[in-house]
């Protein structure tokens, strides 16, 4: 299963440095000049991590619980949340793969141009329906988990 978030682990590491980890992607990383900016940027780190996962068609990470007593006591824990659109890409391209399922094959299932497939894959130009439709052509009934 996709998570639909991730753990962020913010550390302060200077009086204007606190750094953004991710335990579960540890390509994610960023940084604030406070824990505002930090957690602001948080979400387009783990978002930038996780496309270069779909692009080299590896499977998310799964969630690990982080227990917050083994932590520094300055430390901040909290969620972020994985896009839907990119958790469906990656939900779609590991179904396609599992299958054994190619661009136009998925194109026959959809009844559309292959042009579409690409589009979804790529993450431009495609909506989240499609990508929607598209899981559903490959007989994945797309739901959210907590």
């Amino acid at each position: 299963m996709t998570p639909v978030a991730y753990v962020a682990l913010i550390r302060q590491e200077g009086p204007h440095d606190f750094i953004v980890t991710f335990p579960d992607v540890p390509e994610a990383i960023t940084q604030g000049s406070d824990v505002a900016e930090a957690r602001a940027n948080a979400h387009d780190a783990l978002s930038a991590a996780l496309e270069t996962y779909v692009e080299l068609g590896r499977p998310f990470p799964a969630r690990a619980e982080i227990e917050s007593k083994s932590l520094r006591k300055d430390s901040i824990l909290f969620d972020v949340a994985v896009e839907p659109k990119l958790a469906a890409r990656a939900r779609l391209a590991g179904e396609m793969k599992a299958q054994g399922i190619s661009k136009v094959g998925l194109a026959k299932l959809m009844k559309r141009d292959e042009k579409a497939v690409r589009l979804i894959l790529s993450g431009r130009g495609a909506s989240l329906d499609m990508t929607l439709e598209a899981l559903r052509a490959v007989g994945v009934r797309p739901a959210l988990a907590a």
